[in-house]
C-alpha cells in the first residue's frame, strides 16, 4: 500500500482531486461562457486538466490499494465504482479541454494550422465550446458525487 508519512497515500492525494477538480469544471464553464476571460483562463485551464489526469489515476490506484488492505463494505465498492468513473471523466476532460483550446485560443491553435477550417469556422467553435461546458459540469458534479460516497463510506460506520 502507498504511504505517505506513514497515512494511506490516498487519505492525502483525494484533496488534491476534490479541491482542483471542481476548480476545474467550474474555469471551462466560464471559458466557454464568456469569451473575454478566455486570454486568462487558457493556460490554467489546460495545465489543470493534464495535471488532474495522473493525480485522479494515482489517487484512485491508491484507493484500490487501500481497498484490498482493509475489510472493504459496500459502500466502499460503491465509492470505488464512482472513483473508476472519475478516472474516466478525468482523461475525457483533458481531451475535451486540449481539444477547445486547439479550436478557441489563437495562441495554442496557430499551431494545429493543419486543421484550419475546424478552427475557423464558427459553428464548430460554438459546438466544442458547448461541451467544454458540459463536460466541466459533470467533472464538477461527478467528483462531488465521488467525494461524497467516499465521506459516506468512512463516516457512516
Amino acid at each position: 500500500m502507498i504511504e505517505i508519512a506513514g497515512l494511506p497515500a490516498h487519505i492525502l492525494l483525494i484533496h488534491a482531486v476534490v479541491v482542483l477538480a471542481p476548480i476545474a469544471g467550474l474555469a471551462a464553464i466560464v471559458y466557454a461562457a464568456a469569451p473575454r476571460w478566455r486570454s486568462y483562463l487558457a493556460w490554467p485551464l489546460g495545465v489543470l486538466s493534464l495535471g488532474l489526469v495522473p493525480v485522479s489515476l494515482l489517487t484512485a490506484q491508491a484507493g484500490e490499494q487501500l481497498q484490498k488492505a482493509r475489510p472493504a463494505s459496500a459502500l466502499i465498492h460503491e465509492h470505488a465504482e464512482q472513483g473508476d468513473v472519475l478516472k474516466a471523466v478525468s482523461v475525457v476532460f483533458f481531451v475535451v479541454i486540449a481539444a477547445t483550446l486547439i479550436v478557441s485560443y489563437e495562441p495554442i491553435g496557430r499551431r494545429f494550422a493543419f486543421l484550419g477550417h475546424l478552427r475557423t469556422n464558427r459553428a464548430v467553435r460554438i459546438a466544442v465550446l458547448a461541451v467544454a461546458a458540459a463536460a466541466g459540469a459533470f467533472f464538477v458534479y461527478q467528483s462531488i458525487i465521488t467525494g461524497h460516497s467516499g465521506a459516506v463510506s468512512v463516516w457512516a460506520r
